[in-house]
């Protein structure tokens, strides 16, 4: 279970519990149902029927992107278009990507966000260039594109947006993992990664952050894994993967066990282990900074 230590009062830690150790998907609406209505902004109207996709057709619709988001857990995905009442071609594209759960539906949309500038639509949004607005909720991800760019353009494709965000149910903050991160990350630096964290394939299921206050590309990761056990063995296995580093010793009174070390190319590495959590930061200026850190993030899960 996550523990955050700033929290007070048992209701919070109820809270988190039951945000953390959901099993199967909440009764929420279907991506096609959380799509707007024709009518859901005066004088535009649906053009052509909704259109749906799952894991075998989603390259229909974005070829390069289908493996990326099947990676969250992606369930299906509903295409929809619209356009003025006046128009017969469309002016405006809504994708609703069902992502099982708000913590994979997080990880999608983080990457959504890299260039962007923020929205306030949903639990977070972005504007990405002239045409894109994309956010997410809940368990969803919603894309939205302007396939002609104008102000009243513009105007209806923010009416749109909210008022998807609209008829998705439940809360609006971050997954909480991500409160367990420190603080002093760079702002919208958040993500959640499936697999591959650190460039390692036994480090999977991270949130991470960057902390320009470490360093220049500094960034401190939270893994989480279906057992202690599973966690010792990815600390084992990145340890063994250090045995080339400058200065590999242990990192004691640091969670269960860790290590530090001087990477060729990730310079000042630190790693805890503390039950299923997998805690550690790469490119750190010092290695006081990175265990600083560490030690930090390690006080906030158990």
């Amino acid at each position: 279970m996550l523990s955050l230590r700033r929290s007070t009062g048992a209701a919070m830690g109820v809270a988190l519990l039951a945000g953390l150790c959901v099993s199967g998907r909440p009764a929420q609406a279907a991506a096609k149902d959380v799509l707007p209505s024709a009518s859901a902004v005066s004088g535009w109207k649906q053009v052509g029927a909704t259109k749906l996709y799952n894991s075998s057709n989603l390259f229909d619709l974005v070829d390069g992107e289908a493996q990326s988001i099947m990676t969250y857990s992606f369930a299906g995905c509903a295409h929809a278009e619209y356009a003025p009442a006046n128009q017969s071609k469309p002016a405006l594209t809504i994708d609703v990507y069902d992502m099982t759960d708000p913590l994979n539906a997080f990880g999608l949309f983080s990457s959504d966000r890299i260039s962007g500038k923020a929205v306030q639509v949903g639990a977070e949004g972005v504007k990405i260039g002239n045409s894109g607005l994309n956010f997410w909720k809940g368990r969803y991800v919603v894309r939205t594109a302007a396939l002609a760019v104008s102000p009243a353009n513009d105007k209806a494709q923010l009416a749109f947006a909210k008022a998807v965000a609209a008829k998705i149910t439940g809360a609006s903050g971050p997954p909480p993992i991500i409160q367990a991160l420190p603080a002093g990350r760079q702002p919208r630096s958040e993500k959640y990664v499936k697999k591959d964290v650190a460039g390692q394939s036994f480090i999977k299921n991270a949130v991470t952050a960057r902390y320009p206050s470490a360093g220049q590309g500094a960034e401190l990761f939270i893994a989480t894994y279906p057992s202690p056990a599973e966690a010792k063995k990815a600390l084992s296995q990145y340890r063994d993967y250090e045995k080339a580093g400058t200065g590999l010793a242990d990192l004691k009174g640091v969670g269960d066990a860790g290590f530090s070390v001087v990477d060729k190319y990730a310079k000042n590495v630190a790693v805890a282990q503390k039950g299923k959590y997998l805690v550690g930061i790469l490119r750190a200026k010092d290695a006081a900074g990175a265990q600083k850190l560490v030690r930090e993030a390690v006080s906030r899960v158990r």
